[in-house]
């Protein structure tokens, strides 16, 4: 048996929480995230390229705008995103109102450009941005909620898969690329056990948990089950390049990767996010140029949130990070986030370039970070280990990691706010986390009577039991965690 114990400071807090209904409304934020405009004329500048010029507005509405309008105003909103993607250009930009999009004839899954073919299908530079209301007068991202949230699809591909790249050789102004403000939620069609806490096959921890644990390809426990899907599909996948930010966001019960991207030249911005219940890693970008081009390359990963990133099947044998430093970028800032609870470890170190001159100029940058309940805070390979774990106040001495190291610590115990926030059932579960293995071996079994008489070794079975895997976590819960944190995690979106 294999018991997870969370830190003695969650495990106090824990004892007293009750769910808490206040927000705290923050008045500050790094000007990163309270300028979305200037910090991406600064990356422009970062980076060596000119960003390009503005284009069209379009407006979408699920509830109250048309199948056959233009889009162009708050009266002729379209009714659908894909179609308003569609009939954009680059440097146009898409205000989305609440609701939760489909796709085209529901088919529950969005794109910019075709998945896995950016060579060939370009995409293109267009702005997205949700939580208006029906009419376009405001904008709150927490009140009007704008859902990618499929609910009974069979699909094959990302839930919104974004290409933005230029022919080879381009040299012309870069276009900018945002996502802002969508929740991003496999929840309502990953298939999991249903919830029994009297049949330890579920993996369910304790009563107040939605689901059972999730279900992967293969699996076909003989419990009821609940759900559509089971195939492995990013939340958000991109191959871009240029400018691109992706800011006050929700990527809660995505089943494989919150975030999976390739970024060419330019800076990409990851900021004011919740990631939360995704399954392999939260967030992994790898760089996409050649070799020479690598110091064109940049990325900045500040003031989110990332909780309860699950490993890659029930066994608990790999993935399960909630940030993981890649190849192919030369700078990369990871600062003001909070980790907590990723069932491998908060941060990743353990890739290498293999052109040792290249690695020696890589920037892998992580600072002034809480984490907190984390099997590992960092994570880093060495010569004679698999890896070496890391807790929060040894990070500095990670030679991996630099020049910026200062400021990694716990969560303090003062935090009671954000630790109410979190879903109290989810949290506990995950607090008295077990793996339970169990071997049988039939010596008369038909396999070993056939094995014995061809002199082959005789067989066994092992059947692996978590009382808890990548169960669902309940999607509207996770606005909760806007703000909790001063100048830590999501901050209030503005």
């Amino acid at each position: 048996m294999i018991h997870r114990k969370i830190t003695a400071v969650v495990m106090i807090l824990l004892a007293t929480c009750t769910v808490a209904n206040a927000q705290i409304s923050l008045k500050g934020l790094k000007e990163k995230a309270q300028n979305a405009t200037k910090k991406i004329e600064n990356a422009a500048g970062k980076t060596g390229v000119t960003a390009a010029s503005k284009g069209k507005t379009f407006y979408v509405s699920a509830s109250t705008g048309s199948a056959r309008a233009d889009g162009l105003t708050p009266s002729t909103a379209m009714k659908d995103l894909q179609k308003a993607i569609d009939a954009a250009e680059d440097n146009d930009q898409i205000l989305v109102a609440e609701g939760n999009y489909l796709g085209n004839m529901d088919r529950g899954y969005i794109q910019v450009g075709q998945f896995g073919n950016a060579q060939s299908d370009r995409g293109k530079f267009i702005s997205i941005y949700g939580g208006y209301s029906t009419d376009f007068s405001e904008r709150d991202v927490i009140g009007h909620v704008t859902k990618l949230q499929p609910t009974s699809q069979s699909f094959t591909a990302p839930l919104f898969n974004f290409n933005a790249r230029r022919p080879y050789g381009y040299n012309g102004p870069v276009g900018n690329v945002v996502i802002d403000g969508l929740v991003f939620d496999l929840g309502e069609n990953n298939v999991y056990c249903v919830a029994n806490v009297d049949d330890e096959r579920t993996g369910t921890p304790n009563a107040g948990v939605l689901t059972g644990r999730i279900l992967n390809n293969g699996e076909s426990p003989a419990v009821p089950t609940v759900g559509y899907m089971k195939g492995d599909e990013y939340g958000l996948h991109m191959d871009v390049e240029g400018n691109v930010r992706i800011s006050n966001c929700i990527f809660v019960n995505c089943r494989d990767y919150g975030i999976a991207a390739l970024m060419g030249k330019g800076h990409m911005e990851i900021c004011n996010n919740i990631f939360i219940a995704c399954k392999y890693a939260a967030c992994q970008v790898r760089g996409n140029t050649n070799e020479a081009d690598i110091d064109k390359v940049s990325l900045d990963f500040h003031h989110n949130t990332v909780l309860f990133t699950w490993t890659r099947t029930k066994t608990f044998e790999d993935m399960g990070q909630g940030f993981r430093f890649m190849n192919g970028i030369r700078t990369i800032d990871v600062h003001n986030n909070i980790f907590g609870c990723n069932s491998n470890c908060g941060v990743e170190r353990v890739y290498y370039e293999s052109n040792k001159s290249v690695e020696a100029l890589k920037e892998s940058n992580l600072y002034d970070n809480y984490f907190f309940g984390n099997k590992r805070d960092l994570e880093i390979a060495a010569s004679g280990a698999a890896t070496i774990s890391v807790p929060a106040s040894r990070i500095e001495e990670a030679e991996q990691i630099g020049p910026k190291y200062e400021g990694n610590r716990e969560l303090p115990a003062s935090e009671e706010d954000f630790l109410r926030a979190i879903d109290q059932p989810y949290l506990q579960g995950f607090m008295n986390l077990e793996i339970i293995s169990s071997q049988s071996y039939d010596a008369n079994s038909f396999a070993n009577q056939v094995n014995r008489i061809f002199g082959m070794n005789q067989q066994g079975s092992e059947i692996v039991r978590p009382n808890m895997y990548g169960n669902k976590y309940p999607w509207e819960k996770a606005k909760d965690l806007f703000g909790k944190v001063k100048g830590y995690g999501a901050q209030m979106p503005r």
